[in-house]
C-alpha cells in the first residue's frame, strides 16, 4: 500500500463507472477530488457505489493527485440521484409582445423647418467592430474515451463519460497538450469550453 498521507477523511462519490473499474470522490473539506479504483472496494468487500455515497476512508498521493487507499465505511444516499435535466432557455420576445419605448417630455419629434433652428444634425457614421470568436461558458476538466480519430481531417470526438454532447478536437489541441496521436478508444481526461451542445476541446491528457 502507498505511503498514507490522510486518515478517516469523509467523501461523497462524485461518479463511479463499473465498466471502467473506477471513479472520483469529492472531499467534504472542499480541498479538491480523490481518484477511486475499484480493487479499494473489493479489498473493502463493498459493491460498487452510486453518485452521494458517503464513505470514510484514507488518502495517499498517487501519479496524478489524491486516491482512496482503504475505505472503512460507506453510506449509501437517502434518495437515488435524479436524472440531470438540461437547462431550459426562456422564450424569446416577440416583436408583437416588445413594449414602445417612451420619451421625455420635449423630445418628440420636431417639424423640420429649413434650417432654422430645428433640424437634427446628421449623426456620424458608426465604426464598424470585428466581433471576435470565443467560446462561451467556463472551461470544465472532465473524463471521456475517445470515440475517433480521423487522420485525414485531423479531428475526432471525445464521448463524455458523464451525460452530455460529444467533445471535439484536433490536431492543434494534440500539439499543445504535448500528443501526436489519440487511438480510437483510449480514455482521456480533457478541458473543454463551450456551450452544452457543442463543447470543444482545449487540452487532452492520456490517463
Amino acid at each position: 500500500m502507498k505511503n498514507v498521507t490522510a486518515t478517516n477523511v469523509t467523501a461523497t462519490v462524485k461518479w463511479f463507472k463499473p465498466e471502467k473499474g473506477f471513479g472520483f470522490v469529492r472531499l467534504a473539506d472542499g480541498s479538491g477530488e480523490a481518484f477511486l479504483h475499484a480493487s479499494v472496494l473489493a479489498a473493502a468487500s463493498l459493491p460498487n457505489p452510486v453518485e452521494g455515497t458517503t464513505v470514510v476512508c484514507d488518502l495517499a498521493q498517487g501519479a496524478k493527485g489524491p486516491q482512496v487507499v482503504a475505505i472503512h465505511s460507506a453510506t449509501p444516499p437517502e434518495t437515488p440521484p435524479a436524472p440531470r435535466a438540461r437547462n431550459q432557455r426562456p422564450p424569446r420576445a416577440t416583436a408583437s409582445a416588445a413594449q414602445p419605448m417612451s420619451q421625455p417630455p420635449g423630445l418628440g419629434a420636431q417639424p423640420d423647418d429649413g434650417g432654422e433652428g430645428f433640424a437634427r444634425p446628421p449623426k456620424p457614421p458608426r465604426e464598424r467592430r470585428e466581433r471576435q470568436a470565443e467560446p462561451a461558458g467556463p472551461a470544465t476538466m472532465a473524463y471521456g474515451t475517445v470515440r475517433w480519430y480521423n487522420l485525414d481531417s485531423q479531428s475526432g470526438l471525445i464521448e463524455p463519460w458523464e451525460d452530455g454532447a460529444t467533445v471535439y478536437f484536433d490536431r492543434a489541441t494534440l500539439r499543445q497538450s504535448g500528443l501526436d496521436i489519440v487511438a480510437d478508444g483510449e480514455d482521456v481526461r480533457y478541458l473543454a469550453v463551450g456551450s452544452e451542445d457543442a463543447p470543444v476541446a482545449q487540452r487532452v491528457e492520456l490517463i
